[in-house]
C-alpha cells in the first residue's frame, strides 16, 4: 500500500478530507523521524513500537574482491509489533 492509498483510507475512516488526512500523515511521519533521530521510542497502541538501535562497527567482506573491510557503526530502525497486531496478522 502506498501513501495515496493510506491517505484515502484514513480519509474514508475518519471523515477528514483527503487534504487534512495527508497533512496528518505527513505530521505523524515527521514526529516519528524526529523522535527516532533523537534515540526516542514511538509506541502506538494496537500497532507496536519503533526504536532506533545502534549497530556496532564490525568486519565485513567486499563481495567482489573478497577483501576484509571495516563497516562503521550506524543506526537502524527496529519495529516490534504488539500482541494484538500479531494475532490479527
Amino acid at each position: 500500500m502506498k501513501k495515496p492509498d493510506i491517505v484515502k483510507q484514513v480519509s474514508d475512516i475518519s471523515g477528514l478530507t483527503q487534504g487534512d488526512s495527508n497533512k496528518a500523515i505527513k505530521a505523524l511521519v515527521k514526529v516519528i523521524q524526529i523522535t527516532l533521530k533523537n534515540n526516542g521510542v514511538i509506541s502506538l497502541s494496537g500497532l507496536g513500537s519503533f526504536r532506533a538501535k545502534t549497530r556496532k562497527a564490525r568486519q565485513g567482506r567486499n563481495p567482489k574482491t573478497k577483501e576484509v573491510i571495516l563497516i562503521p557503526p550506524g543506526k537502524k530502525v527496529s519495529f516490534k509489533p504488539t500482541t494484538t497486531l500479531r494475532k490479527i496478522i
